[in-house]
């Protein structure tokens, strides 16, 4: 079943039998299988994701308490970008919490953000590499980052975005 999961483009997994392909243990597969494996449960559970948070309308009221992703070891990268994740720079994260009023924790809860980190030796200094992943809304903020100071145009009927809400005190 795994095999088969791991070769079907995502779009046409029989929705019946995502959970039972979740239920794997990903150390009970053959050692080759392991990282495809990781990386197609990693890419279901943040289109599940981003589907919820479209059920949540625009406007995102992040829990206090939500369980956020556990930062990645530098291995983990690969399996991101198998996952269907992009790298974005600290500035392009930076521009998109402007744009949705969210935090990184707000990020990393109700939208895509994953932060892997890579050290460089036993006691070098850690380097944060953000990703997120290429479907999730928010992701068109860094596309319009990205194009800044290329293209001209006016933003006459404003694209919406989703936004969290502001905290209160």
């Amino acid at each position: 079943m795994v095999k088969a999961f791991l070769k079907m483009p995502t779009e046409k997994l029989p929705a019946e039998h995502i959970p039972r392909f979740l239920a794997v243990d990903p150390a009970a597969l053959p050692e080759k299988l392991r990282r495809p494996y990781q990386a197609k449960s990693i890419e279901l559970y943040t289109l599940k994701q981003i589907a919820e948070g479209k059920k949540r309308g625009s406007v995102r009221m992040p829990e206090e308490n939500c369980a956020i992703p556990q930062e990645s070891r530098a291995k983990s990268v690969n399996i991101l970008r198998m996952a269907g994740y992009e790298e974005i720079s600290e500035s392009e994260e930076e521009f998109v919490m402007g744009k949705t009023n969210c935090t990184e924790r707000d990020l990393m809860c109700e939208f895509s953000l994953q932060i892997a980190v890579e050290r460089t030796g036993k006691k070098g200094a850690a380097r944060r590499r953000l990703f997120l992943h290429l479907r999730d809304p928010i992701f068109a903020l860094v596309g319009q980052y990205r194009q800044q100071g290329r293209i001209r145009q006016t933003n006459f009927f404003g694209i919406g975005f989703p936004t969290c809400a502001p905290r209160r005190k």
